[in-house]
């Protein structure tokens, strides 16, 4: 089986032109589809996740959606959609198009704010979540990424080129970052325009928001969570490091984070594609009502 891809445009009630890739089986058989939602981390593009949505859709049963998040790249909307971004408001638009698309319930796969998305997700609408998966969440301000909202948009585009390639992905292992360069010059000529809107729009918004939503342990025991911290990030072994707050947001929930499963870095969706969509499905697998 070889899962079958394609664009869409998808108009919402709240303004929001969706650019949308669907990826189906070439083959079902199931009566009400099983579906997987991949939510983009802060780049906002959903052409890092594409190779994971083939994957899980080649192998079936899972019909697998993910989009362009509002106001990056391909999915146009107003200023205020994509302004002080917290997980209640990323949540809230991506029901939106699930209920324009008629998908009452599916499972949740994002990293970093596409995490935060997820708990949101969790949180305020277990009624159309399955389970959510979540890898590496943001909790706290990062000091590298406060400096940049002072400066100017070509400032925070080339800042933002430097730390994407050289923090988030592996570089010798994995091919890491051969990988992120291959993504391709149209996706990263997108992604010139994205770090402006990501930086301006979500830096210190989302981590707050996260952070007040995960304070309440009730938040994150709604619907199963499946918790990634990349196991080559420095002081993980002692649960400590950049990713640090993962651990005492899940623990205080009593959930577990693992950090074996995606042994990497921060886009295990870009550099390890394959175990990726097989943590999914296996997740997802483990969830039966």
């Amino acid at each position: 089986m070889s899962g079958v891809g394609r664009s869409q445009r998808v108009d919402t009630a709240d303004g929001i032109s969706w650019h949308v890739e669907a990826f189906s089986p070439s083959t079902t058989t199931e009566t009400v589809p099983e579906y997987v939602v991949l939510i983009p981390s802060g780049e906002g593009d959903c052409r890092n996740l594409t190779k994971v949505a083939h994957l899980l859709a080649s192998t079936g049963p899972y019909h697998v959606l993910t989009f362009d998040m509002p106001g990056f790249s391909r999915t146009s909307a107003s200023a205020e959609a994509q302004s002080n971004v917290r997980p209640p408001l990323l949540a809230k638009q991506i029901i939106g198009l699930l209920d324009k698309l008629e998908i009452r319930r599916t499972s949740f796969f994002g990293c970093s704010s596409g995490g935060s998305a997820v708990l949101g997700l969790c949180a305020l609408y277990p009624h159309r979540t399955k389970c959510g998966i979540v890898h590496e969440i943001p909790f706290g301000t990062f000091p590298v990424l406060v400096d940049m909202l002072s400066m100017a948009d070509h400032e925070i585009t080339a800042a933002c080129e430097n730390f994407f390639a050289n923090a988030f992905v592996e570089q010798d292992i994995n091919d890491g970052r051969k990988k992120w360069d291959g993504l391709g010059s149209d996706y990263h000529a997108r992604l010139a325009k994205n770090y402006v809107t990501w930086v301006k729009g979500y830096i210190n918004s989302v981590e707050l928001g996260s952070n007040e939503l995960a304070s309440d342990p009730k938040n994150l025991q709604q619907r199963p969570i499946f918790w990634t911290v990349g196991g080559l990030n420095p002081g993980v072994e002692h649960e400590d490091g950049a990713w640090k707050q993962n651990f005492e947001m899940a623990r205080a929930a009593g959930l577990e984070v693992n950090t074996k499963r995606l042994n990497y870095l921060h886009f295990p969706a870009v550099t390890v594609p394959e175990d990726t969509a097989d943590w999914i499905r296996e997740s997802v697998a483990k969830v039966k009502d």
